[in-house]
């Protein structure tokens, strides 16, 4: 299945605002749930077949695919069977900056994070679709980064 993301949209057939019963009907349902570490925070897991699924009250927040999910793409760039260091260059570009913290890598203008995409553990590698406001609390713990 290829998993073609759209900023502040969603990833494939998963939107953003959609409830745990509208997702179990686009995918199926969960191997298993979590419980996040803030009240109304949870998230869903379906194997390698599909993205994790975070919600924030009962609505999708975040959407996380890693390297052995498939094809993932963001305006037309192959997010994991591109290099990675070139991956961060295009989306600092379209992002106009990327901000880092803790391994994490921010683009907030087009709605995605990133593990460290250039570096060698490639079975840490993912790739995080966010809805709006999801990051904006957390601005102030990152710093500026550039892959050029």
């Amino acid at each position: 299945m290829e998993w073609l993301i759209e900023t502040f949209e969603g990833m494939g057939t998963i939107r953003f605002g959609m409830t745990p019963e509208d997702v179990g009907i686009a995918l199926g349902a969960p191997d298993r749930s979590r419980r996040g570490r803030r009240p109304g925070y949870f998230s869903e897991h379906r194997g390698t077949r599909s993205p994790i699924v975070r919600y924030r009250d009962n609505k999708v927040c975040e959407i996380e695919a890693f390297y052995d999910l498939g094809v993932v793409e963001f305006r037309g760039i192959s997010l994991f069977q591109t290099d990675g260091k070139q991956v961060l260059r295009q989306l600092e570009a379209l992002n106009g900056g990327a901000m880092i913290s803790v391994g994490i890598v921010l683009f907030d203008q087009i709605g995605l994070t990133t593990g460290r995409l250039d570096e060698g553990a490639r079975t840490a590698h993912s790739v995080t679709a966010f809805s709006p406001g999801t990051w904006d609390n957390n601005i102030s713990d990152f710093e500026m980064i550039s892959f050029e």
